[in-house]
């Protein structure tokens, strides 16, 4: 498929796209060098006892969303592939000789789903394609972690601080007896817990990484229109007529009948994929509700509306899951027969 065109505005004798590949790599070495000095101060901190390097776990998770972005509109916007390949081959040599191998690795990730998300937006991928091939560039993120620490240790850890915690919070006069009753609860509970943790964590994973994805593409195609790069006839509907593609459906169904087969492994098969695919169509019911609380509700009474959701979120979650199935099987917007809300377009 042709890529769209793409306007650029010139200043001068100079394309602003010649600049974007050199600063992606720059911005990318300054920022993995800053988090590695970042990650040394919160180890620091750690073992003294302190909360000062705290304050460094915001910058830490907005920067590599930054590093995406710039090198999506990279992507997207320079049209030399020279400079492009020179720029990365710069951040790669400049990251193993500035910042440890593993560390490289993992901002190299994050450069790979935006130099994706660029892409994708350049030449006009199907979004779930495009959602999928970031999400992939995202994922050995999640196996470095898992294999610097193992996630049943990771829980296990969690459990252990948790129930500490619980003690702690006991009264002084607790006679031993309740608290070793309480602490042998909270211990039975804590093992329930790490064990669902564990059955559903590749779909907990698989849905965060999804989000993350989505809002990389999200943010590279924001930054793209205002640096005037255009995808000439296509770009996203508006979020009250987002539809998913109806395999998800069939994802659900196949999850479902994985899981009530009670065989392992095939049940914990059929969880994760239910839950992924529930999450997913949970998307397509957010849109069914926000086209029908624009259409019915005032502003105010909208905004109402979403802060009770959102306190609401277990039955917000349903009744979205339901939504979007419903949705997909009656078409409850009427977009098939081409009828739009105004100032939808």
């Amino acid at each position: 498929m042709p890529g769209p065109s793409v306007g650029i505005a010139v200043t001068g004798k100079r394309e602003p796209s010649a600049l974007l590949a050199p600063l992606a790599a720059l911005v990318t070495i300054a920022t993995a060098w800053l988090l590695k000095q970042a990650g040394a101060q919160l180890a620091a901190a750690e073992t003294a006892g302190s909360t000062n390097g705290v304050l460094w776990l915001p910058a830490a998770m907005v920067a590599p969303l930054v590093v995406g972005v710039l090198w999506g509109l990279a992507a997207w916007g320079d049209r030399r592939w020279w400079r492009l390949l020179g720029s990365l081959a710069a951040w790669l040599g400049s990251g193993y000789l500035l910042v440890q191998g593993p560390d490289t690795w993992q901002m190299t990730a994050n450069v790979a789903a935006g130099l994706l998300a660029g892409l994708a937006w350049r030449h006009r991928w199907r979004f779930d394609i495009a959602l999928v091939g970031v999400a992939a560039a995202l994922a050995p993120l999640v196996v470095w972690a898992a294999v610097q620490m193992p996630v049943a240790k990771q829980l296990q850890e969690i459990s252990d601080q948790s129930l500490k915690v619980l003690e702690q919070q006991a009264p002084p006069n607790t006679d031993p007896a309740e608290l070793a009753k309480a602490r042998e609860i909270g211990r039975q509970r804590m093992a329930q817990l790490v064990d669902w943790t564990l059955r559903l964590y590749p779909s907990l994973i698989a849905t965060g990484l999804l989000g993350q994805a989505l809002i990389t593409l999200l943010l590279v195609r924001v930054a793209g229109r205002r640096q005037g790069l255009a995808s000439v006839g296509w770009g996203l509907p508006p979020f009250a007529r987002w539809r998913l593609p109806f395999y998800m459906v069939w994802a659900l169904a196949a999850g479902i009948g994985l899981l009530v087969t009670r065989r392992a492994p095939w049940a914990d098969v059929g969880l994760n994929l239910t839950v992924l695919a529930a999450a997913i169509l949970s998307v397509q019911g957010l849109a069914v509700q926000y086209h029908v609380s624009r259409r019915l509700l005032p502003p105010l009474w909208m905004v109402a509306y979403w802060v009770l959701m959102i306190l609401a979120f277990v039955p917000m979650l349903v009744t979205s899951v339901l939504l979007g199935l419903a949705d997909q099987w009656r078409d409850l917007r009427r977009l098939d027969s081409g009828e739009t809300e105004a100032g939808s377009q």
